[in-house]
């Protein structure tokens, strides 16, 4: 399983560049078809449907950092045990919050099928399917780190313990 999440964190940093790259060009290039006379009509929306991906996938790959949540000037003046009870504290309400996200994404997502984007021809919802699709991601993520920080928390207190 662990080989499996590795290579589904490698994709989803691959599939987030080039979502980026991809951005940036279709961007540039519909910006310049404008001030020549030609503007690209679908391509604003294509930027939109990228970015809200985008923004997940790399929200995502941000939340399995170490250093994301931290507000060091504050926590670091704590014991070791207080400053991981407070971290699990965050992730359990940031994976509260995620949890959140994913219910009212796939209701956001049902109830926007109906919705088009003209331009391209397609459901709004596989922009509103980014909310639901990122946040399980991201709530994955979070629960291996509470998972990481309550076993570093338990580890302390055991050699603690034993000295």
């Amino acid at each position: 399983m662990k080989k499996f999440y590795e290579k589904f964190c490698k994709f989803e940093e691959n599939l987030a560049l080039w979502l980026l790259a991809g951005l940036t060009i279709l961007v540039f290039v519909s910006a310049m078809m404008r001030t020549i006379g030609f503007p690209l009509n679908w391509a604003q929306d294509a930027a939109l449907v990228a970015f809200a991906w985008m923004i997940f996938f790399g929200s995502d790959i941000a939340l399995r950092g170490p250093g994301l949540i931290g507000v060091d000037l504050f926590v670091k003046k704590f014991p070791f045990t207080v400053q991981k009870v407070i971290d699990i504290i965050f992730k359990v309400a940031i994976i509260a919050f995620l949890v959140i996200l994913v219910i009212n994404g796939i209701t956001m997502t049902i109830d926007g099928w109906d919705r088009e984007i003209t331009t391209l021809g397609i459901s709004y919802s596989f922009v509103t399917m980014a909310v639901p699709v990122g946040s399980f991601f991201m709530t994955i993520s979070m629960v291996i780190n509470l998972v990481k920080s309550v076993k570093e928390l338990l580890a302390h207190k055991k050699g603690a313990k034993t000295v």
